[in-house]
């Protein structure tokens, strides 16, 4: 179903509790080297936190290039819903891990569709196939969470394709207009709800609404296309 929100780089009770509110889908909590990293003992009360409200959003495990038992471990002792990989992860890992994956796609600028979607097709060649790739814009040294955008054109090509998540320098001013231009099954953000460094509860609840108004925007655009047909 498109009209996906997460809400990505939680690390306070406070945080998810607001992401909650906000009504995201997903919250992600990330495992691997970063200023957003949490540890296990922080995660586990994150989700103990989440859990306790009614229709809770679903909890995704942020990873790159972490070995395998490492994240098999986590997210069961998590029970993470999804596990997100955003580094160099094959097909092969995908498959050997057997979790519901959201697999990452760094673009780079100037990266052809042909050259992404080459990179994309494999992960969709064998069962089990990920629940959505996420297309995020490649820094040299960060895996995400950077601010930066990638060509929406470009993504919009592959939204047709794939189920499609789109990140990257997203914000409550800009989300709109990337889900109408992209048209993808979902959003994610991280930097663009945060002021400071620190999640903003006023910046989360601005991005789930712009991104649901435009959602349902481009559902009532699809509908009227279609000629109203179920």
């Amino acid at each position: 179903m498109p009209g996906l929100v997460k809400l990505c780089g939680m690390r306070t009770p406070d945080d998810v509790l607001a992401a909650a509110e906000a009504g995201a889908d997903f919250l992600g909590l990330v495992f691997a080297p970063s200023p957003r990293r949490v540890t296990l003992e922080e995660a586990a009360e994150l989700c103990r936190v989440v859990r306790q409200r009614q229709n809770a959003p679903q909890l995704v495990g942020l990873f790159v290039d972490a070995p395998l038992e490492e994240i098999m471990v986590t997210a069961g002792v998590l029970a993470l819903d999804v596990v997100q990989l955003h580094g160099n992860e094959s097909p092969e890992f995908v498959q050997a891990l057997g979790w519901p994956v959201i697999k990452a796609i760094r673009v780079r600028s100037g990266e052809t569709v042909d050259a992404v979607r080459a990179r994309i097709a494999p992960y969709f060649a064998r069962e089990p196939v990920p629940l959505a790739v996420l297309l995020d814009a490649y820094h040299p040294k960060l895996p995400g969470g950077t601010g930066q955008t990638l060509d929406w054109t470009l993504a919009a090509v592959l939204a047709r394709e794939f189920p499609l998540i789109l990140a990257g320098g997203l914000r409550p001013e800009t989300v709109a207009e990337a889900i109408e231009v992209v048209r993808p099954l979902g959003v994610d953000v991280s930097s663009g709800i945060e002021r400071g460094g620190r999640k903003d509860p006023a910046a989360m609840r601005a991005f789930v609404a712009a991104a649901r108004a435009a959602f349902e925007r481009v559902a009532v655009s699809n509908d009227a296309r279609s000629g109203g047909e179920p």
